[in-house]
This record gives C-alpha cells, structure tokens and sequence, in this order.
C-alpha cells in the first residue's frame, strides 16, 4: 500500500505532462476550426482572442491518467472498481456530466435554467451512488437523513457555480482549484493507515491536481487559453466531491469535520454568496453577470491582474492549510472562528457592507434605498423584456420599429442619445448627443452586422453595476437574440471628431 501510496506524485506529474504537451496542439486545432472566443463583454478585463478549450483538455488528461491507474492491472486497481458502486464512482460520473455540459455550453450554448438543471441531476446521481457527507448527517441526526441529503446535493451544485464565478482573471479559478486538490491529496498522505477507498480517491486527486498545473501552465497571466465552463464545472464538482470523502486522522466534533469540505472552497463561496446577496437588492437577476465580484473589487482598489490572483491564491491557501490541521487534529474550533473573522473583515475591507446604503436614482438627484433601487430596476428589465419580445423581425426593419421604445429605456438609464448603425451607415439615429462625454460601441447580437451607439453622459468606470446590466439587456432587446454581445468598443468624442465623423 505504501508503494500504491508512492506513485499518486507519478500520476500527479504525468497527468501535468500530458495536459501542459497536448495544449498547444489542441490550440492550434481549434483555431484551424475557426473555433474562437471574440467576447470582451462590459465585464471583462482581458482582450483578444482567446480559445475556451483549457476544460476540454484537463477532462482528457484527467480522464486518461484515472484510467491508466485505476483500470488493468496495476496496484492502484485494485483500490476502485471504475464501474462499482461506490461514492468515488458517484463523485466521478457527476463531473463527468457537469463537465460534458460546460464543454456544449462553450460550443453551441445553453439556458441557465438548463445548465442548472443538469447540476442538479450530476449532483443527484452522485449521490444515489453513495456520495454523502457524513459530517452533516451526524449534525442532522438519522431522522433528518433526507435534509443532509439535501444540502449535500445543494453544496454540490454552489461548488460548481462558485468556482464558475471565479473565473475571471487568468489563474484565477484554476489555482484554487489546484491547492483545493493538493489539500486532499496532502489529507491522503497524513494518514498512516490508508485504507483502498481513500488511495482511490488520492489517486483521483493527483491526477485532477496535475491536470489543473498543466492547464495553469497557459493559463498564467496573459493567458494563451481559458477553462471556459467545461473547466470549471469539471473542477467545481470534482474538488466538493472529492473533500466530501476526506476523513480526518482522528475523531472530531461533527462541525469541525464538516469545515474539512468547506474551507478549501470559501473563497468561491463566499464570493458566490456575495454575488447573490447584491444581485438580489438591486433587482438583478441571480443568473445575470456583474463586475462587481471579489477580484473586480481587488482590482478596483488598485491591484494589479497579477497582485490580486496572488491575494486570492494565498488566501485560499491559508484555508486550505486550516483544512490540514483540522485533519491531522491540530485545528479545532479557532480554525473556524479565524475563517468567520476573516470572511468578515474581507467583507468590510472591499466595501460589501455598504450594499444596503442608499444609491443615486440612475436618472435625477434623488437618491434610492435597496427596496425601491430593486423595483427600478425591475420595472426597466419588464420594459427591455417586452421590446425583446414584441416581433421575431431582425435587422433594420427591427432596428426602426423598436428604436422609440429602446429610446424611453436607454433615457432611464441617463444615456441621453443613441445610433443604430450599419457598415459605417447610420440607419436610426434618436436623442441629442451634445452632453456625451464618449460613444459606446456595442455589435449587436446576430449576423446582420449592426452596432448600437450609445452617447454616455458619465465616465464608462463610474456606471453602475445594475445600469451595465440593463445595457446589456438592450443590446438584446434590439436585436431580439438570445446571446450577450460581443465586444466593446469606447469611443471618446474628440476621437470621433479627430475621424471627422
């Protein structure tokens, strides 16, 4: 066993190897495909084309560096039956499932609400296969058994979400998945009577920690590739189930062992809960982006791309550490008392608390509480919703029959004119743009080569995050599609003077 034990650091750097070699080939093809990523949406932070296809490679080499041990007739083989019954089995064919609709979502698209749905039924079946969280059962009690399953399923799925969330800056979501795996695989080894089951799941855990370095290898700022949903629905289901299997060395108070499958991931989730908690008072909807996430905010403040991955690498790392003394039995409860401090003051520190404080209406000198923030902005996304859905029409027979409605939206939201334009032409034209500071140019959705203008009467970096949002929604609404826009493009007056336009 000691030698099973031995050969998780060959897999671990085997599975690097093959994912940090077959990168660049699987690159170069699917730019040969004409397979690209064009999106700099209003909340990005990077530019240029960059190809979503690091998932499809880490589900590759992960999956092949699991088989080669866990099948044939190697040590490791004996440890896991691939097709058993088992929670590891559970917890594998759950990120398959999620990983495969990451990777459809990144090539054709999907609804939330779909891609919801089949988390929940990745979740579902992981669990029928006997993935718990025995933790939370003992915490519970054997009447309320079917409230552990519950939650379980549903700390399966906020995984997943809040590991999507973090990807937004290079590095980002896959380093913390990366310490996340080298934790279980640092829990494996701190026990010195490791039984079949838990080299199994060490196993699995090398090889994901090994994939993720090797996808960290171009995914490094400026990143070559990104995870895209395949990645991070792989990793954010696979890094819970995988934790949810850790057992510490010797026994502890139930809620102390329940921390061990939370606190590699509170970076995530506390970001994710933060997400959700401002979406909710300002009218968002939960599915809708922002940049208005902990790194933006890191970044807002003053750091640098680099910088704040760094901040966010080590404070995941911090908790992760608290994990492994939690499991060899030196934490306890100031381990968690440290972790709800630190959420707080990391809180207080990027300016969350002020979420309730009162903002300015987006148009007038009045100035808002949440409540009736949330119904502005609700009464706005009706409005978009019923120009998105007044016709099936397209082009610019759309474009003249909506640009009045669109006008009374975009007024609401201070942009005081607007242009549809079409190859340099403009083909509706609303508003007097005499007070804009810049033009935003937004493509519009579809392939009838349109570009929604708008004058901006505030500095791009001073609107809101609900009136990016709405923006966004009306570029949709124009066009009536279904997929966000695609680039961004500011244009400053004195630019468009200097053109003679």
């Amino acid at each position: 066993m000691n030698a099973a034990l031995g050969t998780l650091w060959l897999g671990a750097l085997a599975a690097f190897a093959l994912v940090a070699g077959l990168m660049p080939l699987v690159l170069r093809a699917w730019r040969a495909l004409g397979r690209r990523d064009d999106e700099v949406s209003l909340r990005k932070v990077h530019a240029g084309q960059i190809p979503r296809a690091g998932g499809l490679v880490i589900l590759v080499g992960f999956g092949v560096m699991l088989v080669a041990g866990l099948a044939g007739v190697t040590s490791l083989s004996a440890t896991h039956e691939l097709f058993s019954v088992s929670p590891l089995t559970g917890a594998l064919i759950g990120a398959l499932i999620v990983g495969l609709t990451g990777a459809y979502d990144d090539l054709v698209g999907l609804r939330p609400r779909t891609k919801l749905l089949l988390q929940i039924v990745a979740a579902t079946l992981a669990v029928i296969y006997g993935l718990h969280w025995p933790a939370l059962e003992l915490l519970v009690g054997w009447q309320y058994n079917w409230l552990a399953t519950l939650l379980t399923i549903g700390f399966l799925v906020a995984s997943v979400n809040a590991v999507n969330m973090m990807d937004g800056l290079d590095g980002l979501a896959g380093g913390i998945c990366l310490i996340g795996f080298g934790t279980v695989v640092a829990s494996i080894f701190a026990d010195p009577y490791v039984v079949p089951s838990a080299l199994a799941v060490g196993w699995a855990a090398a090889c994901a920690l090994g994939a993720t370095g090797g996808f960290l290898l171009h995914n490094r700022h400026p990143a070559k590739v990104f995870m895209g949903d395949a990645g991070s629905y792989l990793l954010g289901f696979l890094l819970p189930a995988l934790l949810l299997q850790v057992e510490p060395v010797r026994w502890r108070v139930p809620e102390i062992q329940l921390s061990i499958a939370i606190l590699p991931l509170t970076v995530p989730l506390f970001d994710m809960a933060l997400a959700i908690l401002r979406r909710s008072l300002r009218g968002q909807p939960i599915f809708s982006g922002d940049s208005d996430h902990v790194h933006h905010r890191l970044m807002a403040a003053g750091f640098s791309h680099g910088r704040a991955v760094t901040v966010l690498w080590l404070t995941t790392l911090m908790f992760a550490v608290l994990t492994y003394l939690n499991v060899v039995g030196v934490g306890g409860w100031w381990t968690l008392l440290g972790t709800l401090v630190a959420m707080l003051l990391g809180a207080v520190l990027l300016g969350y608390h002020r979420m309730l404080s009162r903002l300015p209406a987006f148009t007038g000198e009045r100035f808002l509480g949440w409540r009736d923030r949330r119904r502005e902005v609700m009464e706005i996304l009706d409005a978009i919703e019923a120009v998105r859905q007044s016709g099936t029409d397209r082009g610019e027979e759309r474009w003249r029959r909506v640009a009045p409605d669109i006008a009374l939206v975009l007024g609401r939201l201070g942009i005081p004119a607007f242009q549809i334009r079409r190859h340099d032409q403009v083909v509706v034209g609303t508003g007097d743009p005499k007070d804009a500071w810049a033009h935003l140019g937004l493509p519009l959705p579809g392939e009838d080569g349109g570009e929604l203008r708008l004058a901006l009467a505030i500095r791009l970096p001073d609107l809101q995050q609900e009136r990016l949002m709405l923006i966004e929604r009306a570029v949709l609404a124009v066009s009536g599609g279904a997929q966000a826009a695609r680039q961004l493009t500011v244009v400053r007056d004195d630019d468009e003077r200097a053109a003679g336009t």
